[in-house]
């Protein structure tokens, strides 16, 4: 017996040498080394325990720090490797079904910049294998890399695990390192402490795309002068730069579209992010309702109520199927036809546009308030209480102008009122733009109207503006006009709490707080005239009880999560619509090109 035990442990000794001395072959042939001391003989048998009991994460370290190459990710070789071995399809469809799509471009399929130019890297293992085995790595040598995200977004785990999968099918072995959101983005996205990444981006203008990209955007080259700094990727590119400089600076759209096509080439060429999926907005309604729209910025789907109408036929169908039952319109002194009901998740807890609030407020005020120009889906301004903008006879390009002399002239439309009657003046104009200067609170969060200098009024409906400096979103410092007669000696963060004076399609009826919102239409709106008199907005944090509510025929409207199995229950519901729209906040992964120390 006791010869019988020493067999055992000779045994065990002569296959633990033999493991110890093809793990070294291994190694060498990584191009990695051993210190010879992990070789010698003396190694005991409590050493060797140890070294088998070593966690997987302490393992994939330790092969990590031993890779001679500490930058590997500025091969291109590797990069390519990667964006070809990743199944962006199955992400899509595991994540959102046939409700979302692969992004290949910057801007969305309906923008005229929409260029695909991610669609090269379709899934192609082969392909992959052969750009990491150029770069001396494959299954034989395998490369080691970490991934991350946020530890609270299940969607981005999903995609985690499918990249890891896809890629160790070529010889990248991947360790994913999640964080809680925020130690993930100050520890790790910010400092550009990580190999691939997995977040959001918002893209809504080329300003956005020079933030993200652009070689001085690094973030620590962010100085009280130059702000948002959110390249995480430390991507350095000068023709890049020249063009997204370009992009920004251009007024003729179809030279912009030229631009937009070479900036995304470049990116893309370059291998530094890779597009995965925008992520969407849903809105579930009752039939009858007609020509409901989404903004693709932030979900509002409240901005054309203009355009919004109501199926009589349905309408008249209905009332007859729900005969003798109550209805809770019916409580309210409304036209019942014209009238709609939209369930939000949270109620606003003011209605002033200059102070913080959650989203649902900002759908509702965008109702009641129009401003001098509207931005367009590619970032164009369209004239809304502006007739134009004055300039010489001998000015070609007025942008140009107004960049040269930091001066612009301009004159509001004629026919133009608030809620009373009363018209909308150049001095509501610069009572506003004063009024958002003079509030100290306002200072950070509103620090672009300090490029004002002066604003000056030349009669009623014309006034003119001189800049500190040329911003090429100078229009958006005209996003809202308030009333001169209110907002004169007040502090503008201290007004329109319960009611917010209104220039738009509809006014505050009234606001029951913790139950309703009751907007009805503006007699005096200057614009199209709704079809839809009344709005009433109730507010329940519970989304399951709201979707009750529209399934029972009591909500007509309302915004709900991008859950396939929720999205198919709506369509496949008789009464009920479903309008999907890709958003410009999109997924993509990203390389972090920062050099590490070798």
């Amino acid at each position: 017996m006791q010869y019988s035990r020493l067999s055992k442990i000779l045994i065990l000794l002569i296959f633990i040498s033999s493991l110890l001395f093809f793990q070294s072959c291994k190694y060498e042939s990584l191009g990695l080394s051993l210190d010879s001391e992990e070789l010698t003989s003396e190694t005991t048998i409590e050493n060797t325990v140890k070294q088998i009991e070593v966690s997987p994460e302490q393992n994939f370290f330790e092969l990590l720090g031993k890779q001679k190459d500490k930058n590997p990710l500025k091969n291109i070789n590797i990069r390519n490797a990667i964006f070809y071995a990743i199944d962006r399809e199955r992400i899509v469809e595991e994540l959102l079904g046939s409700y979302g799509s692969v992004r290949n471009s910057l801007f969305l399929p309906d923008s005229i910049f929409y260029s695909p130019a991610w669609s090269n890297y379709s899934f192609d293992l082969e392909k992959a294998g052969e750009y990491l085995r150029l770069a001396g790595y494959g299954k034989d040598n395998p490369l080691y890399l970490t991934i991350g995200a946020s530890s609270g977004s299940p969607s981005r785990k999903v995609a985690e695990g499918i990249i890891k999968e896809n890629l160790e099918k070529i010889g990248i072995i991947l360790w994913v390192a999640d964080k809680d959101s925020k130690d993930w983005y100050v520890d790790n996205v910010k400092n550009g402490n990580y190999d691939l990444g997995i977040w959001a981006i918002f893209t809504p203008d080329c300003e956005s795309l020079a933030n993200y990209f652009s070689s001085e955007k690094i973030p620590p080259l962010e100085t009280e002068d130059n702000r948002n700094c959110y390249n995480f990727y430390w991507y350095k590119n000068q023709d890049f730069d020249n063009y997204i400089k370009n992009l920004c600076e251009e007024s003729e759209l179809n030279v912009k579209k030229e631009i937009a096509e070479q900036v995304q080439s470049i990116l893309s060429k370059d291998a530094v992010i890779l597009p995965l999926y925008s992520r969407i907005f849903a809105v579930a309604f009752n039939k009858k309702v007609q020509n409901i729209d989404i903004n693709t910025n932030d979900g509002n789907f409240l901005e054309n109520m203009e355009e919004v109408s109501i199926d009589m036929d349905l309408e008249d169908k209905k009332k007859t199927e729900t005969s003798g039952k109550t209805d809770d319109r019916e409580s309210e002194d409304i036209e019942y036809m014209t009238s709609i009901v939209v369930g939000f998740g949270e109620e606003p807890y003011t209605l002033n546009p200059f102070v913080s609030n959650n989203i649902y407020g900002g759908y509702i005020t965008s109702m009641l308030i129009e401003s001098l120009w509207k931005k367009g889906s590619d970032g164009e301004y369209k004239e809304v209480l502006v007739e134009e903008i004055i300039k010489g006879e001998r000015v070609l390009n007025i942008e140009n102008e107004i960049r040269r002399t930091l001066r612009v002239q301009i004159k509001l439309r004629n026919n133009i009122y608030w809620e009373d009657g009363s018209e909308i003046n150049a001095g509501d104009v610069i009572a506003t733009i004063l009024a958002i200067q003079a509030d100290e609170t306002l200072n950070n969060t509103h620090s672009d109207y300090k490029k004002i200098k002066k604003i000056e009024e030349l009669n009623e409906k014309e006034f003119l503006v001189t800049f500190n400096e040329y911003d090429t979103k100078w229009k958006d410092l005209f996003s809202v006009v308030l009333p001169k007669n209110i907002i004169e000696s007040n502090k503008l963060t201290e007004l329109f709490e319960d009611n917010l004076f209104s220039s738009g399609p509809y006014k505050l009826r009234e606001w029951v707080r913790g139950q309703h919102i009751l907007l009805e239409s503006n007699p005096y709106y200057f614009g199209k005239s709704p079809e839809i008199n009344a709005v009433k907005f109730i507010f329940n944090s519970d989304i399951n009880y709201l979707i009750e509510m529209l399934r029972e025929g009591n909500l007509d409207i309302l915004s709900i999560p991008a859950d396939i199995k929720l999205m198919e229950d709506i369509e496949a519901n008789k009464d009920l619509g479903l309008l999907v729209k890709p958003g410009k906040l999109w997924e993509h992964l990203a390389i972090c090109l920062k050099p590490k120390e070798e």
